[in-house]
């Protein structure tokens, strides 16, 4: 059935295929890559739909590694029914309780521990055609940062010893254990299932890349002041279950260089949306970026970098924020 208009009428009739009883469609949400969920459901019973058009890690991508995923025993969303010309695809109906609604998550040790197992777990996974261009990125995520983010949107110079900041990250990320990288691996996208179980969901843009990235990604949250005692805590944690058997204080560099890696990446990549696209739903989350990345670089002894963040960007980006 191809769709030439992604209305919620014609979703329904695409699921409605799939499953006669059901009856009404729901928007879910727009990711920022332009992917677009909704939810078909009947009294009964309800799936999600999604329509993924991305020329870059998109549909196929996304149903091989959801295959090759749950063929490794790591639970992501069953793949129904799928159609490449309409780019639709039917997946089970997770519910709505990912792990960015749990409170004093930090604070709940068993929980934090079953996402260190869900990610140790997708380590061990076995994938066809998992691309290693991680590296071919580092450059131009950090440029991002001062060309996009200072500079066009904060109207910002960089201080001198930026432009090093590059080549001492480079060999800090690159000399890592490398793995199974989600690239994305936060709470958000960690669904807390009724039975208990951990279901990890948009894994489409996984690649081979430093161990850190991930270990950032559910460590250094967005939205939740950093605290570098429970980020120890929780490193120690990972080596002791981690299937590479890297020491603590390793694992600990890698996340703080990871987490420096990616915070760059997405202060960049969140204002870009917002320039050229007009995208501002995340972009009341960057102070708190920005006030991790300052934790974090303090924590390295970027002292230039730790200063620029809280004496230039927060006063600034505050002041712009309240007029978006």
């Amino acid at each position: 059935m191809k769709i030439a208009e992604i209305s919620k009428a014609n979703i329904l009739k695409y699921a409605q295929i799939f499953d006669g009883d059901l009856t009404s469609v729901e928007p879910l949400k727009i990711e920022a890559s332009g992917r677009k969920y909704f939810r078909a459901f009947s009294t009964e019973t309800s799936y999600v739909v999604s329509h993924d058009d991305s020329h870059v890690n998109g549909q196929l991508v996304f149903i091989n590694r959801a295959n090759e995923l749950a063929n490794c025993n790591v639970r992501v969303p069953k793949i129904f029914k799928y159609e490449l010309d309409s780019s639709l695809t039917i997946l089970e109906d997770l519910g709505d309780h990912s792990l960015i609604d749990e409170k004093n998550f930090y604070q709940q040790e068993k929980l934090v521990h079953s996402s260190l197992e869900l990610l140790n777990q997708m380590h061990q996974s076995k994938h066809v055609d998992l691309h290693s261009t991680f590296w071919m990125g580092l450059e131009s995520h950090s440029k991002k940062f001062s060309k996009v983010f200072c500079k066009e949107f904060l109207g910002l110079e960089m201080f001198d010893e930026y432009k090093n900041l590059y080549f001492e990250m480079r060999p800090q990320i690159m000399d890592q254990q490398w793995t199974n990288c989600h690239f994305d691996f936060e709470r958000r996208n960690i669904h807390l299932l009724d039975n208990g179980e951990l279901a990890l969901i948009d894994f489409q843009d996984m690649c081979f890349g430093p161990i850190g990235i991930d270990l950032a990604g559910i460590l250094i949250d967005h939205y939740i002041p950093c605290k570098i005692d429970t980020m120890k805590k929780y490193c120690n944690s990972f080596s002791e279950l981690s299937v590479y058997g890297i020491s603590a204080e390793d694992i600990f560099s890698a996340t703080l260089w990871g987490g420096l890696q990616r915070n760059l990446r997405i202060m960049g990549t969140l204002t870009e949306l917002y320039l050229r696209l007009n995208r501002s739903f995340r972009m009341h989350d960057l102070p708190q970026i920005v006030m991790n990345t300052a934790v974090i670089s303090r924590e390295l002894n970027l002292e230039s970098l730790t200063n620029f963040l809280n004496d230039n960007v927060l006063q600034i980006l505050e002041d712009k924020l309240v007029n978006l």
